[in-house]
């Protein structure tokens, strides 16, 4: 089948498209996963933490820590 450059043009647009999307989605979903991870992480310590006679005021330390090195990445 022959295609015309219009066409051909077209669905190399749609195409282009369709991947802008796919990689916008697979971003979005990594980020999700991420955030996650350090969430159930973070809770994981503190409940730890707290079992073992941490401190509140330890635990806010451990989270803005643990905060940097995520925004950090």
């Amino acid at each position: 089948m022959m295609f015309t450059t219009d066409h051909a043009e077209t669905i190399m647009r749609q195409t282009y498209e369709e991947r802008l999307r796919s990689a916008e989605l697979c971003r979005i979903r990594n980020t999700a996963r991420r955030r996650s991870r350090v969430r159930s992480t973070l809770q994981r310590a503190i409940e730890q933490g707290l079992r073992h006679g941490i401190q509140p005021h330890e635990v806010e330390h451990e989270f803005t820590l643990t905060l940097r090195r995520v925004t950090s990445r």
